[in-house]
């Protein structure tokens, strides 16, 4: 198969990860991304996994999202507006069997962790020259808030109201639907732009940690650990696997936990059998995309794994 064809057929890979209709649940967490913000493969680069991602559709990421749906209340909403969002909403829309014959079909809301460009920029679909929602809500921290009102193209998205902003008020719950509330929190990551923000997502029955940046564990003001035993479900900053990634690079500047640190930190939780803990946010030179190697395998044997786009998580 030729490298171009293989960009032909992501909607039907997509497709295929859907999960099975007949499964029981009334609240979901649906992965939609889970590659670092430049996407696997990556712009301009020929390693072997973006190699293997462009010759092989099941090997493409695409950038990081999930979705929050409530299947009863026929709710859905957007954790992290990404660039691919057009394909990733596709997904959301055949698992929630809406009506495609009207004129516009927009989200109940989009939740925002920060203004790095996987996370946001999707937004701009969601403006005058495409999709032109009205007065979409957009939950966000104030200084999120502050970036998009101020800054164009944004600004242009507050300025015609296709989007309204709602601030976030780190530590306290908003209830989303009858089932479903979030509460965010901050987290140290570069802010250049904005702060940034992980989430806990409550369903009726269970819990989901989301933190897809973050600096260290140790630069956070909370114990990593208490955290992921706190919830059924942990979507964590797997960003790079190991320094081996990075030869002769200033490991200082990284910015981001190794999947290898993270797991000698949370080898005990994870041995508990409670919480599922699962690593995202993967970049495209990460050692665990390599299906054959050593790194899976030492992630699998430990009592972790990847998170997937179509993963459902049912709270």
């Amino acid at each position: 198969m030729g490298s171009l064809s293989a960009f032909h057929k992501p909607r039907h890979f997509l497709r295929s990860l859907l999960t099975t209709r007949g499964q029981k649940a009334d609240i979901l967490v649906k992965v939609l991304g889970t590659a670092q913000d430049g996407g696997i493969p990556q712009i301009g680069c020929y390693c072997k996994n973006c190699q293997r991602a462009r010759q092989d559709p099941q090997f493409l990421r695409l950038r990081p999202s999930l979705a929050i749906l409530d299947l009863n209340e026929t709710k859905m909403f957007i954790v992290d507006a990404s660039p691919d969002i057009s394909l990733q909403y596709d997904l959301v829309h055949e698992r929630m069997e809406r009506a495609r014959n009207h004129k516009k079909n927009v989200p109940d809301g989009i939740l925002l962790t920060h203004a790095h460009i996987g996370h946001y920029t999707g937004l701009m679909f969601y403006g005058y020259e495409a999709l032109s929602a009205d007065k979409l809500p957009v939950y966000c921290s104030k200084r999120m808030g502050e970036f998009l009102a101020n800054n164009g193209p944004w600004s242009q998205l507050v300025k015609y109201q296709n989007i309204s902003i709602h601030l976030l008020e780190p530590g306290t719950d908003i209830t989303l639907t009858p089932g479903v509330s979030v509460t965010s929190f901050r987290v140290p990551h570069r802010d250049e732009y904005s702060d940034t923000l992980g989430f806990v997502i409550a369903g009726q029955k269970k819990r989901v940690l989301y933190i897809p940046d973050i600096q260290s564990w140790k630069a956070w003001d909370r114990d990593i650990r208490e955290e992921v035993e706190s919830v059924d479900f942990a979507l964590l900053d797997g960003t790079f696997y190991s320094p081996e990634e990075f030869p002769g690079r200033d490991l200082s500047r990284i910015g981001h936990p190794f999947i290898s640190t993270s797991m000698e930190t949370l080898r005990p939780t994870a041995k508990k059998g409670k919480t599922k803990i699962y690593f995202t946010h993967l970049n495209h030179s990460n050692l665990a995309l390599d299906p054959g190697g050593d790194a899976i395998k030492h992630i699998t044997n430990e009592g972790f794994g990847l998170a997937q786009e179509g993963m459902e998580l049912s709270l």
